[in-house]
């Protein structure tokens, strides 16, 4: 019987899908964290949307622990006055496989670098299990549950709280086939059910009470089956996705409350998808692939003559006050089609080095939250999205490299103990139609209602992203490394910078890693640069106003951080994040709820970190 698969393997088939050319994502996406599964969890920080600092990448030696192959992983830990812990357990017999979890987060309030302290925290718990089996080379079933439950999710930047998300993901895989995709098929079915409830007076004390209850449910379907011939492999598939979402806003009168508008009115989306990528390979270091795909969209607004109360009776459903912002009438069935192609040439000389160049033309159905967000409300107050927006259209280049010397294996980690290095990097210019965005109304009517609410829009967009790494491991035990970002939007249409678009950044660590007769250590230091943002959409009177002056200041951060594993068994991690108590904000704000209009919420300031980490 062959080996089963590893759990680094499993794991990234969770949201794996080769074949969907989905790799454009709005240019700012509002929904709660991504849920912790299986193959980061031991190793995961407190999640915290106003410090992007990616800590999860220090090269800390009880990662051996929580990646080592052994059967139960425990790990606890304090993150200043957070704390998060989890268990793993995992098991392989000669034909089937099993992968569980428990983790739990407890995020509390924190002060910033100039000693103001934060309203921040929540209470998170998630579980997850894996049940594989394997009854023979051809063939596969795995079945995936996760659910992931965030309470008293406090939002400082926002006017509102996310009192309760819960999220549950059930997933069903099934491999007849070779498992090296020579001769597959492979069926898939996922169920998602998110129900979410926020709300301004359960942890805080705003009038008049308002709440919003949000409800959705997804299922999907994918078909796909991988064949080689001659020199050739191709992955012909199609997929089909049921969304159900409704969201509805309620205020309190008296003791009852008030339905005053939909978030989304009774939503109905069907997708259907057909995709094909065909690959050839001319020798060992040579191939091309052509990856194409089309999707149509049949979207229906259930709620959309449905009345709630409005000051106005004109707009007291969703189909008057769509009405009144855009002018015209909507359909309550609207249909949209995309598709996608994408052109790759890959060069890989050797097992290091790697290069690649892509001509793309990719399209993007509008989100939920773009398409059909429909809430009323005075001044800037008011959210009404435009249900007729075109797909977005990129046509893109892309080239792509990786670099590794003689000696090159990882960082930290090179072949007979030699120095060696390695570099890596891309450059994406991407010409954009049709780019939806958020944008506001800019009425110069009297009445107050509405009168700069925020709309959505289709624009002509320029974008440029830029990133180079570097590694460099000497001395048998020393490391340095560096990630350098740059990315540029600009709004064509307009002839203004596109919004929360990441400023210049550049990173750079120095690391020790020694083993000695207890086990291993390492020692670090990491420094992030961020520059000043002079490029944004600052102003809620010609623009959307979501970036704010005060987050666009550029700073500098520098982690202390280490490890220490004894026996390949028990492990402590520690550090101080921020060491010099810098007070400064993200530019990019927070994402965990919908806030186009933040309060700049600084970063915490010095911050000590401890964990404790074991396998067995």
């Amino acid at each position: 019987m062959r080996p089963i698969l590893s759990l680094a393997v499993l794991s990234s088939l969770l949201l794996a899908n080769e074949a969907n050319l989905d790799t454009i994502k709005p240019i700012k996406e509002f929904a709660p964290p991504p849920i912790i599964t299986p193959n980061v969890v031991q190793s995961a920080f407190v999640e915290n949307q106003f410090d992007r600092t990616q800590r999860n990448e220090y090269p800390f030696v009880t990662n051996l622990l929580d990646n080592s192959a052994d059967m139960f992983h425990i790990s606890a830990g304090m993150y200043g006055k957070s704390f998060y812990n989890s268990s793993l357990f995992k098991y392989r017999g000669s034909n089937f496989y099993t992968i569980l979890n428990a983790n739990f987060t407890k995020a509390n309030n924190y002060k910033d670098g100039s000693g103001k302290r934060w309203d921040y925290g929540y209470n998170r718990q998630g579980q997850s299990a894996i049940l594989g089996f394997v009854p023979n080379d051809l063939s596969e079933l795995r079945l995936t549950f996760l659910r992931d439950n965030i309470d008293k999710d406090k939002q400082p930047e926002h006017a509102m709280d996310a009192f309760k998300t819960t999220r549950k993901v059930g997933k069903l895989n099934i491999r007849l086939g070779e498992e090296d995709l020579s001769n597959t098929l492979n069926f898939e079915l996922i169920l998602k059910k998110v129900e979410r409830k926020a709300d301004n007076f359960h942890l805080r004390d705003d009038t008049p009470n308002i709440k919003v209850d949000l409800k959705r449910n997804i299922f999907e379907a994918n078909l796909k089956y991988d064949a080689d011939f001659a020199s050739f492999h191709n992955q012909i598939g199609a997929g089909f996705e049921k969304d159900k979402h409704d969201g509805k806003r309620y205020m309190k009168q008296g003791n009852n409350w008030v339905f005053n508008g939909y978030r989304f009115a009774d939503v109905r989306n069907d997708k259907f998808m057909l995709f094909d990528t065909l690959a050839y390979k001319f020798n060992e270091a040579n191939e091309a692939s052509l990856a194409l795909k089309y999707e149509e969209q049949r979207s229906k607004l259930n709620g959309l003559d449905t009345k709630f109360f409005a000051p106005n009776p004109a707009i007291s459903t969703t189909r008057g006050l769509l009405r009144q912002i855009y002018g015209e009438d909507v359909s309550d069935k609207i249909k949209k089609d995309a598709f996608s192609a994408s052109l790759k040439y890959k060069f890989t000389p050797n097992d290091k080095d790697s290069y690649f160049a892509k001509l793309e033309s990719l399209s993007r159905l509008p989100s939920n939250m773009e398409r059909f967000n429909a809430l009323y409300g005075a001044g800037d107050n008011g959210w009404i999205a435009n249900p007729n927006l075109e797909p977005e259209r990129h046509n893109r280049a892309v080239l792509g490299f990786k670099f590794g010397s003689q000696f090159y294996k990882e960082y930290l980690n090179s072949l007979q103990n030699k120095d060696a290095f390695g570099f890596s990097g891309h450059f994406i210019a991407d010409s954009v139609k049709n780019l939806i965005i958020f944008d506001r109304r800019h009425s110069k009517a009297a009445m107050p209602l509405n009168k700069n609410a925020v709309i959505s829009r289709n624009v002509d967009a320029t974008l440029y992203s830029v990133n180079f790494n570097t590694e460099y491991s000497f001395a048998r035990h020393f490391g340095l490394k560096s990630s350098l970002y740059y990315n540029y939007g600009q709004n064509k249409t307009d002839g203004r910078p596109l919004y929360q678009i990441r400023p210049f950044e550049a990173n750079f660590a120095f690391d020790y890693k020694d083993y000695a007769s207890f086990g291993s250590y390492n020692l670090g230091t990491a420094l992030r640069l961020v520059s000043k943002q002079t490029r944004g959409d600052f102003s809620k009177q010609n623009g959307l106003g979501i970036d704010k002056k005060e987050a666009a200041k550029g700073f500098g951060l520098l982690d202390l951080y280490g490890g220490v594993e004894f026996k390949n068994k028990v492990g402590i991690r520690f550090g101080v994040a921020n060491l010099f108590d810098k007070d400064y904000a993200e530019f990019i704000s927070g994402d965990h709820v919908a806030a186009l209009d933040p309060v700049v919420v600084h970063a915490p300031g010095r911050t000590f970190f401890i964990s404790f980490h074991s396998s067995f």
